[in-house]
């Protein structure tokens, strides 16, 4: 068998397979985007997270070496920590006030914090000339919604699921 017959070798239903284009994160990935040091205040980074609707924001040092990744997830579960019920029952609502009046008191003590108490250290991180696809797999195994785009520690972008869904969608609605 030469070569040319090696390549369309049939797939298990008789037709020919066609393999994806490999498709390198640098392609699709957010070259502009957010980053913050470890001082910065919480209260500004939540800021930022409305103002430009972010998933994630990595943390850099003075050499803008990447040293962690703040998530959304972060945020929302430092913003509620607690358990508190939708609905405070009447016989304990005494009880669940203070609670949620303690509760606030440490919120706005948070704001005050630098973003290296929240700060994910262990980050999952991607090269530009990684496959996209080994990208999605990497997002699916780990329950990520962003990676960052890393080059000699510098964070060079960012890629999220989005970027990962626009990317596959050209690829299998061709």
């Amino acid at each position: 068998m030469d070569e040319a017959e090696l390549k369309k070798q049939p797939g298990t239903d008789g037709t020919e397979k066609k393999q994806a284009p490999v498709v390198p994160v640098r392609d699709v990935m957010y070259k502009m985007f957010v980053s913050v040091t470890p001082d910065t205040p919480v209260r500004k980074l939540f800021r930022l997270f409305v103002k430009h609707r972010l998933l994630a924001v990595p943390v850099v040092d003075d050499e803008e070496h990447l040293i962690g990744i703040i998530t959304s997830a972060d945020l929302m579960y430092r913003s509620s920590r607690p358990h508190i019920p939708r609905a405070l029952p009447i016989i304990g609502s005494k009880i669940m006030t203070s609670r949620i009046n303690k509760y606030a008191k440490e919120f706005r003590t948070l704001m005050d914090e630098p973003c290296e108490k929240l700060m994910t250290r262990d980050v999952v991180i991607t090269t530009p000339d990684t496959d996209v696809e080994q990208v999605a797999a990497a997002m699916v195994i780990e329950h990520l919604k962003v990676i960052p785009v890393v080059v000699n520690k510098r964070v060079v972008g960012m890629i999220t699921r989005s970027n990962v869904l626009k990317q596959l969608y050209k690829e299998y609605n061709e």
